[in-house]
């Protein structure tokens, strides 16, 4: 886990250079991305994939208890024990598995949550309605399972109160640090930087907006689950003022912000 290990090499450069007092600020400077990797899967084939397994597109594995959403288009399923190791700010639960539905305008959503046994789990189909959705075609055709291994992405925020403190000696950590990390620890100019990091789908982190920055501050109230790219734009899933409680309504703690590029 790379975030704990990023931590880890902080705190004791830290220790090492007399500044331990600047650890929680650091550690309020780091935000993680899982941005993870997606394994095409043959859209007539999607029985070999098993059920409750982390995906994007084709079909969802939905238990009885819950109805494919009319008029919405599946974009996700993620399972919780896949998410559990990197969830650093700890906003879901141990197990269980979340979907995510949009419709064509890429505003209007639809989410919800199983924590049952996986054997009542079955592959759902497009509900039948009058006509095609504009994007089911698509969608459907193109089922991803998701892998989080060595996906994680550590953002650290420079320019900020703690990079000032230690002058010159942010550039010795951040050098350690690449050298531990390589590719998995990315330094931006202060916390607007993160604007607009990552390009793809991903998950946790800060909201991809594109017209307006000034969004980036809109949210920081609200906790990223799941970001994910249509075209050139971005749907963003926010969680309301912290971590998910499965027992209550979703549509109450989750709401997504579409943020088109032009």
């Amino acid at each position: 886990m790379y975030y704990k290990k990023t931590t880890e090499i902080i705190d004791d450069f830290l220790e090492r250079n007399k500044f331990p007092y600047l650890s929680i600020y650091l550690r309020a400077s780091l935000t993680t991305y899982l941005d993870f990797k997606q394994t095409p899967i043959n859209a007539k084939d999607e029985a070999s994939v098993p059920l409750g397994t982390s995906k994007m597109y084709g079909l969802p594995h939905l238990p009885d208890s819950i109805d494919f959403p009319m008029g919405l288009h599946f974009i996700a399923q993620f399972n919780c024990s896949d998410l559990k190791p990197y969830d650093v700010g700890a906003i879901l639960p141990e197990n269980g598995i979340f979907y995510f539905f949009v419709d064509e305008t890429l505003e209007g959503i639809s989410c919800h949550y199983y924590d049952g046994p996986s054997d009542e789990l079955k592959i759902q189909d497009y509900p039948v309605q009058e006509g095609k959705l504009p994007y089911e075609d698509k969608f459907k055709g193109q089922p991803r399972a998701i892998s989080f291994e060595e996906s994680e992405v550590i953002v650290l925020s420079t320019n900020v109160y703690w990079d000032r403190e230690i002058g010159n000696l942010s550039l010795v950590l951040i050098d350690e640090l690449k050298q531990a990390l390589g590719d998995h620890i990315v330094t931006v100019d202060d916390v607007q930087g993160h604007v607009n990091v990552l390009s793809g789908d991903y998950i946790f982190g800060k909201g991809c907006f594109h017209q307006n920055e000034d969004h980036f501050d809109d949210f920081e109230r609200h906790v990223l689950f799941f970001c994910f790219r249509m075209g050139e734009g971005h749907v963003n899933f926010f969680i309301r003022k912290g971590k998910l409680n499965p027992k209550k309504k979703l549509k109450k703690q989750i709401f997504a912000v579409y943020s088109p590029k032009s």
